[in-house]
């Protein structure tokens, strides 16, 4: 079994446990952690199971931290869907959300509802269009709304074989004359 290359100074482990007391991202403090117990001197074995990691994953860890030190081991992760717009984006999101109808803003061939009502379709185009962004979920745009100040509104459930409003008119009346 070869001598592992990697070994840390008491002020880098004590650097490292500073980082894992500060951070509030579970990811970084798991790195952390790992690169730490590997620093030491800890087995493979044991830091995979204390951490539930792969070892290719704690040896990329300390890959990072001898090229970035603590810092290379942050986590880059900024949102996902939730920053693809910018707060100034999204807050002229919310004023023209409630200034317009999406038949004011939309042409007709592009809608997908009436036009009376925001549906998340149609704020799916009018996002393309106005700032050129996709969400790749419909529950992405359901937190937008939410956030514009809008609530979730259920459609009301019609029968499809319920008979037509005239239908049951004429059938009541023609009761009545029996």
């Amino acid at each position: 079994m070869a001598k592992r290359q990697f070994e840390l100074s008491e002020n880098e482990i004590k650097a490292l446990r500073q980082a894992e007391q500060s951070t509030r991202d579970v990811h970084t403090l798991k790195r952390l952690q790992g690169v730490r117990l590997y620093g030491s001197g800890q087995p493979m074995g044991a830091i995979q199971d204390m951490l539930n990691c792969g070892e290719s994953s704690v040896r990329e860890w300390v890959q990072r931290y001898q090229t970035g030190g603590v810092e290379g081991l942050r986590s880059q992760w900024r949102g996902g869907n939730a920053n693809k717009l910018s707060a100034a984006q999204r807050a002229d999101l919310s004023e023209r959300l409630h200034q317009y109808r999406p038949d004011q803003v939309l042409p007709a061939a592009q809608r997908v509802s009436q036009g009376c009502y925001w549906t998340v379709s149609d704020l799916r185009v009018a996002i393309q269009q106005w700032y050129g962004v996709t969400y790749q979920d419909n529950d992405s745009y359901q937190q937008l709304f939410q956030r514009c100040g809008f609530s979730y509104q259920r459609a009301e459930r019609a029968y499809r074989s319920r008979p037509s409003p005239a239908d049951i008119a004429a059938f009541e009346a023609e009761l009545e004359k029996k």
